[in-house]
């Protein structure tokens, strides 16, 4: 699955894995969204969410609060949607082609950096409605499933629910978390993984967390907000560098 990587494929890979872990470390989401489409540019897609197998399980289990799991009860409508959608999405991802796949998750980037740069926000009454939860949860997990950048519509509802920034980086970690459940029960009911693949997402995970390590050590030491935009401003540059590798 990694075989056959130049130096220029291999420096792609640990860059998105430090940009994504301390991205991850500073504004409590990221990792995947921003790793995800630049692995692409020198990954297959399916290669790309395996390499990132155990940076995203650790980098979000440690943000986890297991303490009052009860905290994470007005999310199971969302939740039972989203895992539902996901296992959808995914069976698609594994029956299209690479390509398509590609192109789909540049999109899905440039639209998600765009919403979110402009601030958008579910109305107060809809997002606080449990069939709505349900409903949009289906829809995310289909979309997160299918080009397997489960963030975007994610946060924008974690968002709307106005958390305080702990909760709201517990919330990430904890849907984050659960979604890896149904992604990669799929994944590896299709996908053929050996040893030695099991071995590289191993050794991801040591840029991976130390860099999402130096984002928590500033997390309060930065404007969030600045920080933010320029991810955004970044992504939407990948975005378009996807779409461009892809359609071209």
């Amino acid at each position: 699955m990694f075989t056959n990587l130049d130096q220029i494929s291999l420096l792609v890979i640990l860059f998105s894995l430090c940009l994504g872990g301390f991205t991850k470390g500073v504004i409590s989401w990221g990792f995947p969204v921003i790793s995800l489409p630049i692995l692409t540019i020198v990954l297959p897609p399916t290669s790309a969410l395996f390499l990132l197998f155990f940076p995203i399980i650790f980098a979000n289990i440690r943000e986890i609060n297991f303490k009052n799991l009860s905290d994470y009860n007005e999310l199971i409508p969302f939740s039972i949607g989203i895992f539902t959608g996901i296992l959808v999405g995914s069976y698609i991802f594994h029956n299209t082609k690479s390509e398509i796949i590609s192109i789909a998750i540049g999109i899905t980037i440039i639209i998600f950096a765009y919403v979110n740069f402009k601030g958008f926000k579910i109305n107060e009454i809809l997002v606080s409605n449990k069939l709505f939860g349900l409903l949009y949860g289906l829809f995310s997990g289909v979309i997160g499933g299918m080009t397997t950048v489960l963030g975007p519509l994610m946060i924008i509802y974690l968002v709307s629910l106005n958390f305080s920034k702990e909760r709201f980086s517990q919330n990430v970690s904890f849907l984050v978390f659960s979604t890896l459940i149904p992604l990669y029960v799929m994944f590896f009911i299709y996908q053929k993984v050996d040893v030695n693949d099991f071995l590289v997402t191993s050794l991801a995970l040591i840029p991976a967390m130390f860099m999402q390590y130096l984002g928590l050590k500033i997390r309060d030491r930065i404007p969030q907000k600045t920080f933010k935009n320029l991810t955004l401003v970044f992504l939407t540059f990948v975005g378009l560098l996807v779409l461009y590798k892809h359609m071209v």
